[in-house]
């Protein structure tokens, strides 16, 4: 790819000529997962020991952000709405409802 020439940089053209790829793998949630999250109740909260990262890691904070992904599909699977991901000092990812 060259460079661009200055004022080369940005073009604006109709929403209908651009091409694009998707965005990647399609999630796919533990369906064990999902069947315990439809048991959570208002007022409850889910332990997942299954996912437990490793605090002192260098890849905790990615590790973290994956994981929470998992379980963010999971919960919109279970159709869970008003559930936050929460992080015991373990490392270990907890659902609360």
């Amino acid at each position: 790819m060259s460079n661009p020439k200055s004022g080369d940089e940005f073009e604006i053209v109709s929403s209908s000529s651009i091409q694009f790829v998707k965005r990647g793998r399609k999630s796919l949630a533990d369906p064990k997962l999902i069947e315990q999250l439809k048991r959570l109740n208002k007022g409850q909260a889910m332990v997942i020991r299954k996912y437990q990262q490793d605090p002192k890691s260098a890849t905790y904070a990615n590790d973290k952000a994956r994981v929470a992904s998992q379980i963010r599909t999971a919960c919109k699977t279970a159709n869970l709405v008003g559930f936050s991901i929460v992080w015991s000092p373990e490392g270990i990812p907890q659902v609360k409802l």
